[in-house]
């Protein structure tokens, strides 16, 4: 992380802000509301002029006009008057309060009513926002309802943190795109279609680069057209191996490489580096270790370059539902399922087989369970520590989202 830049700036309309990080705190330029108004369909009234009526005797006020919502609120009004109003209409000068529709008795354009409290059903002028104040801050994740608060102002863009530009690379002759016939051997590349996307759900702009074979002059052409991008991810091409290029090519580009194994499981080799201020990362080729690699490393990092504050997963506590051997040495991350109970403690299990080139144990997982270096595993019953991956899924466990209820039921205490 610390050999992570900044990204620039950049203004986007409002159409495109949805979860941009934004750059610059943004201020107030008008109250909202505008004026006072009615916040329902009905009567507006000067509650002096209801004061000691009663059911036995009302008062009666003359209504005098309509406003509608987006009219002028016109001429105060005058002793014993009312006027008809909608919900967001201004109030006149004069009115204190406001009678519902429903609740109002109207005899020969005269409205009856006992006596009526101050400041029923007026929405305040800058009871919602105040103009000059901050409503948003500096770093803020733009959601829907943010993007109405600017809105509000009348404002059409907003400065925010520019999306980093991705170039995802794959690697090996036993590698093939999708559309061709793999031979016998060979497979297809599924580590950049996932890369791609875990790139677009962190707000990244990702381009494949294709398959680089086992060529040294190949790899470096692609690894060379890869740094043209803020961040480069291999896959493949980083371990021991005779036809392991990806290293060895780095290096005669400039990248710095900081670190090329990581004591974990699985993920063990793994190359980080940087040129120009730009990440590299040279995730395994296993499609498990690249997809973890990338939540441990990329995600975090991709979310630091465009400004984001909250940069890792949730990390939570849960109790083993079964028993985990590991030789110590290295850190292992296993692939869970994670359900809350109805007593709010959290329970995981792995999916299955943990071996690096099982997709389907990343893909059924909603949780990362972390065991120490030196840990020997865990017994049922333990404790550990759980990334979560999907939050959501977690608070129920796979295929248990409860089906939508006629009447929810009421909130514990």
């Amino acid at each position: 992380m610390e050999n992570v830049r900044l990204l620039g700036t950049e203004k986007v309309f409002l159409s495109e802000a949805s979860g941009r990080v934004l750059s610059e705190p943004f201020f107030a330029r008008r109250d909202v509301p505008p004026l006072d108004n009615s916040a329902m369909d009905g009567f507006a009234l000067n509650s002096g002029d209801t004061s000691g009526a009663s059911e036995k005797s009302p008062a009666a006020l003359r209504i005098v006009r309509t406003i509608g919502a987006g009219d002028r609120a016109g001429q105060p009004l005058g002793n014993r008057e009312a006027v008809r109003i909608m919900t967001g209409a201004p109030v006149p000068d004069g009115a204190d309060t406001v009678i519902p529709v429903e609740d109002a008795v109207v005899e020969d354009g005269f409205l009856i009513c006992g006596s009526i409290r101050k400041g029923n059903h007026i929405r305040l002028a800058g009871e919602d926002i105040r103009s000059g104040e901050e409503i948003l801050p500096t770093g803020r994740v733009l959601r829907a309802a943010d993007v109405g608060l600017v809105a509000s102002q009348g404002i059409s863009q907003v400065r925010v943190r520019m999306r980093a530009g991705v170039a995802i690379l794959g690697t090996g002759d036993e590698v093939v795109s999708l559309g061709e016939n793999p031979g016998e051997g060979q497979i297809y590349g599924s580590n950049s279609h996932a890369l791609f996307c875990l790139v677009r759900e962190c707000g990244g702009v990702a381009r494949h680069l294709g398959i680089a074979r086992d060529d040294p002059r190949d790899v470096a052409e692609k690894v060379e057209e890869g740094l043209l991008s803020d961040v480069l991810i291999t896959s493949g091409g980083v371990s021991m191996g005779d036809f392991d290029y990806l290293k060895g090519v780095f290096s005669e580009l400039g990248v710095n490489i900081l670190f090329q194994e990581v004591a974990q499981k699985p993920g063990k080799p793994m190359v980080f580096g940087v040129r120009d201020g730009k990440p590299v990362f040279g995730l395994p080729g296993n499609p498990v270790s690249a997809t973890l690699g990338f939540e441990l490393y990329v995600r975090p990092a991709l979310f630091r370059m465009m400004g984001h504050e909250r940069l890792f997963r949730p990390l939570i506590t849960a109790v083993l539902d079964e028993d985990i051997r590991k030789k110590p040495g290295r850190r292992n991350f296993l692939r869970g399922v994670v359900h809350r109970r109805e007593d709010g403690e959290f329970h995981v299990a792995t999916t299955g087989d943990q071996g690096s080139g099982i997709l389907r144990s990343m893909s059924r997982a909603n949780g990362i369970i972390i065991l120490p270096e030196q840990s020997e595993g865990g017994k049922a019953g333990d404790e550990v520590e759980v990334y979560l991956i999907d939050s959501e899924d977690a608070l129920y466990g796979e295929g248990e989202h409860p089906e939508p209820k006629a009447q929810s039921p009421k909130p514990k205490e």
